[in-house]
């Protein structure tokens, strides 16, 4: 079994687990990293009430507008499911929304269940998996529905960039998109990656 949960980068001038928009979910914070110049993450295990919601964008994205209004600064999201993949929400003053995702494939299923291929035992009594047609064109058409939340990664990187700029940093696109076209074991491995591809600083644990 994966992590489910939510974890959130933001800029502070004071612990990110005090914010006003914060405080509700603190109770569910797994752990809380501090990094230089004030960037932090808070890790938010089965996320804020609604996180776990299948219509997208979902509600509790106000949280992040909250979050970045109380701060002034830009803010990340990643909406990790099972650990085999994310959601991307980012937030900043002056560009408003961008949406992503790490292993899109993975998690669909997830979000839009008829995405997943049927499962059915064969006449050896084996399990297998119908990925034939049918699959395939319910697939594309739950993954069409999922890039108009966020966009592959080759639109997603160029406003990601776009995000880090605002926040003070100079990724480049290349990089950013190599990230988000990643595979990992773990979702949360990859979203860190995501980071520091952004130019954020690592993060050390502190107490939540």
């Amino acid at each position: 079994m994966g992590y489910w949960g939510t974890f959130i980068a933001a800029h502070s001038s004071r612990p990110f687990v005090e914010l006003a928009a914060v405080r509700a979910s603190v109770d569910r914070s797994a752990w809380h990293g501090a990094g230089s110049d004030g960037w932090q993450v808070a890790q938010i295990y089965r996320g804020p009430e609604g996180w776990d919601s299948t219509s997208l964008p979902a509600d509790w994205e106000r949280m992040l507008v909250a979050v970045m209004e109380q701060t002034g600064n830009p803010v990340l999201a990643a909406v990790v499911m099972d650990s085999d993949g994310a959601q991307l929400i980012g937030y900043s003053p002056k560009a408003g929304r961008w949406g992503g995702w790490l292993m899109l494939d993975r998690i669909i299923g997830h979000i839009i269940p008829e995405a997943w291929p049927y499962v059915y035992e064969d006449e050896n009594g084996e399990i297998q998996l119908d990925e034939g047609e049918d699959y395939q064109r319910r697939f594309r058409a739950a993954q069409e529905r999922m890039h108009e939340v966020g966009p592959p990664a080759a639109l997603a990187a160029p406003l990601a960039v776009q995000w880090a700029t605002e926040a003070g940093f100079t990724p480049t696109v290349a990089a950013v998109q190599a990230v988000l076209d990643g595979r990992e074991a773990f979702a949360e491995d990859l979203f860190f990656q995501l980071l520091e591809a952004l130019g954020l600083p690592s993060f050390t644990r502190t107490e939540s």
